[in-house]
């Protein structure tokens, strides 16, 4: 007897291999049986002519900023993603001082979350997320590295990294792009990695340039990496921004270095972005002279006139085509001072409002003070042949880099871009259906065991006996006609059934806010 059967279905495993029709049985939350012919469940769902994968992974997100305020994680479950790796890029929100829990808050209530920051450590936070008790849980899972800028900003980083790890971090992430990270040197952080490398641990890091200077920033998370025997390391978006300066081949040249390093054997892997838009944090821009004594004291600078003329030509640091005029590839997404502004171009606000893009820029800075970490752009930053060039390379896990979002609430106004709605989805109706940049069975291993592999996230992304019964069925005609480039005005229709550790969460396409997520550790 069976608790649930998926009945006639094609079987995208998430090996790689071919597809094939059966049936799949659970129990409880494991899969127990996969083969034709199963019968006696107390559920059945018929699924003939549907794709039944393992649920979606992705390995790379920011869903740990938006889950206290979207605990169903409408746009992501929707899109049969049951796992998220979140904590990347070095911003977590632990461990906390008592003065970061009011940046925090701030920070968090752009994200739909009105509550109060009582949690230090980054064990307390993990237990504010996936308690069920009074309403929490999440409808997914979701494994976590700590924010190696939240270290630094809470003193002490070695101890508190390793208070993370005993909670069930994967390991640790770097942002060495923006905020405080920017100022870590190589030996603070190879310090932190022989922790890593003695704990089992992961290193995952947003390296400190994707332009003129990729190749010393490649050279520095490979010296990194290599800190301790079985350190595991992901390279984060490992993407060249078009039109900043880097030179012809330099990402081949890393990607060549990637391919070497793994032949030599450290396990490391690549993850992209399914557009060639991505999000950003507007304070990368600035210098770290503005931003030492705080947001709300940057803020206030940003009113003198002297200051501003002096980062015109100082905030070449992040995004740099803007310093090639090109603010027409910046939108404004978030900004909880000027909403009403959210959604627009930067051109377009400086006709609106007067002055040029870099004035409207200091100016919405200026407004947001204490919540100017808040303020995220989304820009237009790769060429569509590199990004499709990248989602093929057999290296590179397939990644979203954004957060959980849904069509109402603070969230709607401040996700319309079809990243937060369609980009898993986009990897299958875009690259595997219209463009043919790789096959289904590639396109599934990259988003589903080849995560769940590199990650330690044990019996996740496969469709085998014995496996978690995270599971995911798609209809082929949906992805075929889904537009993956519209602005989200609905879910997307196309995947009628996600399971989640054996519950339903959609059933029919309708979220039942079922919430049996699970916090998953890593591990060997």
């Amino acid at each position: 007897m069976f608790d649930l059967i998926i009945k006639n279905g094609t079987v995208v495993d998430g090996s790689g291999g071919e597809l094939y029709s059966a049936d799949v049985g659970l129990r409880g939350d494991k899969i127990v049986c996969v083969r034709p012919g199963l019968d006696g469940a107390a559920v059945t769902i018929e699924a003939t002519g549907m794709l039944v994968t393992p649920g979606l992974i992705d390995p790379h997100s920011h869903t740990d900023w938006s889950i206290l305020g979207n605990r169903d994680a409408q746009s992501t479950i929707r899109q049969g993603v049951t796992t998220e790796v979140v904590g990347n890029c070095g911003v977590t929100y632990a461990p906390l001082t008592a003065a970061g829990a009011g940046e925090a808050a701030a920070a968090l209530r752009a994200y739909g979350y009105e509550g109060e920051v009582g949690w230090r450590t980054f064990g307390e936070l993990l237990e504010r997320v996936h308690d069920r008790g009074q309403g929490g849980g999440t409808a997914q899972n979701l494994a976590w590295f700590v924010g190696h800028t939240a270290l630094r900003n809470a003193g002490d980083p070695a101890r508190h990294l390793e208070e993370a790890l005993d909670a069930g971090a994967l390991g640790m992430s770097s942002g060495l792009e923006y905020g405080s990270g920017r100022d870590a040197t190589t030996a603070e952080l190879l310090a932190l990695a022989r922790i890593l490398a003695r704990r089992g641990g992961m290193y995952a890091s947003h390296i400190r340039n994707r332009d003129a200077a990729l190749a010393g920033a490649v050279d520095e998370f490979f010296q990194v990496a290599q800190a301790g025997d079985g350190l595991r390391a992901q390279l984060s978006h490992l993407n060249v921004r078009h039109n900043t300066g880097a030179d012809p081949g330099a990402w081949e040249r890393a990607v060549d270095r990637l391919a070497t390093e793994r032949d030599r054997g450290l396990d490391v892997l690549a993850d992209m972005t399914p557009y060639p838009d991505g999000i950003g944090l507007a304070v990368g821009l600035l210098p770290d002279w503005l931003l030492a004594g705080g947001a709300e004291e940057a803020a206030h600078r940003l009113g003198d006139q002297e200051v501003r003329e002096r980062l015109r030509g100082e905030c070449d640091r992040y995004w740099r085509f803007v310093h090639r005029g090109e603010w027409d590839r910046v939108t404004l997404a978030t900004s909880p001072a000027t909403p009403e502004l959210e959604g627009r171009t930067f051109p377009e606000i400086a006709r609106d409002l007067g002055g040029d893009e870099w004035d409207c820029f200091f100016d919405i800075l200026r407004a947001a003070g204490p919540d100017m970490f808040a303020v995220q752009f989304i820009g237009r930053l790769f060429s569509e042949e590199h990004v499709a060039q990248a989602v093929a390379h057999p290296l590179f896990c397939l990644g979203v880099d954004g957060f959980s979002s849904r069509l109402d609430g603070p969230l709607a106004a401040r996700t319309r871009h079809p990243l937060f709605f369609y980009g898993h989805l986009h990897y299958l109706a875009h690259h595997v259906v219209r463009r043919r940049t790789l096959g289904l069975a590639e396109a599934i291993h990259k988003m589903t065991a080849m995560v769940a592999d590199h990650f330690g996230l044990a019996g996740r992304g496969r469709i085998a006996e014995g496996a978690w019964a995270d599971l995911a069925v798609f209809d082929p005609a949906g992805l075929a006609r889904l537009d993956t480039f519209q602005t989200p005005e609905r879910y997307p229709d196309c995947v009628p059934y996600v399971l989640v550790n054996g519950a339903l969460v959609v059933e029919n396409g309708k979220h039942l806010g079922t919430r049996a997520g699970r916090q998953v550790r890593g591990g060997r």
